[in-house]
């Protein structure tokens, strides 16, 4: 089969290498249909996330079961699933923790073998593990745009969204509109706050910041952030803010944004350590989170989406197919060039 391959040199290339198949009595093989390009393949990439090459990129993922294990119950082949970044067995001491992106038995697909050494999805067939536990079947009627994007970057953008907001009627401000943050904004509606306020300094971004459920975009290269959350809160701050970029300053404008009480949750992945204004988050009685997000609610997201109470898929600005992936990640690593999430079809 066709697939993206990362060299030891790392450089990209659509190379054939084998066919997945069916290794234990829990797998599914997935004719992938539709896969994506994230961020974190950026990371791999350019070495920010070191695993040794050569594998398989790609861990987002709509396709159609062509093969299962004999344990494998509830998926069957022909149905039209969906599955998480990152597969877990749902029984390992982690996982009955309920800390199932850390299960022990689990990894990331894509990502080489520091991450599970696990199988790409941008490649024409996919291995899933522990099938039963993570694919979910998708309804009639709702699109593989709408369901791509579900098992990664949406789950992460709301786990930040849950960590952020203590209850509804809260104003949420999101720091960062790439793909995670415009996630959070998008996904803060099922959280019911009064107000939603994208941040960003990318006015395209900004703008499907609007489609997606922004009650207020502010453009950090033009105006004044602060002033207008001050203004927008009655001058006592926001009750929850989304950092989704992952740099010192946003994590310490987070701070500065967050009001007395207030929650604040880091979904960007930093670059290394990062120092923390501690006396104010002290005075301010504020709380800071940060983690990995939850990709354990699939089911739920997709019934959402069939609801009609969630669509996604203005976050895909570009679409391209597998053929054209080399040419696409080059595209992809400049933020010069506007996209915010590319759908690549596969079959």
């Amino acid at each position: 089969m066709k697939a993206l391959v990362l060299d030891e040199g790392g450089t990209v290339s659509l190379e054939q290498v084998p066919d997945p198949e069916v290794t234990d009595a829990g797998d599914a093989v997935v004719k992938v249909t539709t896969t994506s390009i994230c961020g974190s393949d950026l990371h791999l990439i350019h070495g920010a996330l070191p695993s040794k090459p050569p594998y398989v990129l790609g861990h987002e993922y709509v396709g159609v079961v062509t093969a299962v294990g004999a344990g494998v119950h509830g998926i069957a082949v022909g149905d039209r699933v969906v599955g998480p970044a990152a597969p877990w067995c749902g029984a390992c001491a982690m996982c009955r923790r309920g800390q199932i992106q850390l299960c022990q038995r689990g990894g990331v697909f894509g990502s080489g073998p520091t991450f599970g050494g696990l199988g790409g999805a941008m490649a024409e067939s996919l291995r899933v593990p522990h099938a039963d536990t993570v694919l979910s079947k998708i309804p009639d009627g709702v699109t593989d745009e709408q369901a791509l994007l579900l098992g990664d970057v949406i789950s992460t953008g709301m786990t930040g969204v849950q960590h952020a907001l203590a209850g509804p009627g809260g104003v949420l401000v999101v720091i960062g509109c790439g793909p995670v943050g415009l996630s959070a904004v998008h996904t803060a509606r099922l959280f019911a706050p009064v107000e939603i306020i994208a941040v960003d300094r990318v006015a395209g971004r900004l703008r499907v910041a609007e489609q997606l459920g922004a009650t207020r975009t502010i453009d950090a290269s033009s105006e004044d952030v602060a002033a207008i959350v001050g203004e927008l809160t009655g001058g006592r701050g926001a009750d929850g803010v989304v950092e989704a970029v992952g740099l010192p300053a946003t994590i310490a404008q987070a701070v500065g944004l967050a009001g007395v009480g207030g929650r604040i949750a880091v979904v960007g992945i930093a670059p290394g350590p990062v120092e923390l204004p501690m006396p104010q988050m002290l005075f301010k009685n504020l709380t800071l989170w940060t983690g990995l997000g939850d990709l354990g609610h699939l089911d739920m997201l997709l019934d959402q989406v069939a609801r009609g109470v969630l669509d996604p898929s203005p976050m895909i600005t570009d679409r391209v197919a597998l053929d054209d992936l080399v040419g696409a990640v080059e595209r992809f690593s400049d933020p010069a060039n506007g996209v915010v999430k590319y759908a690549v079809s596969v079959g």
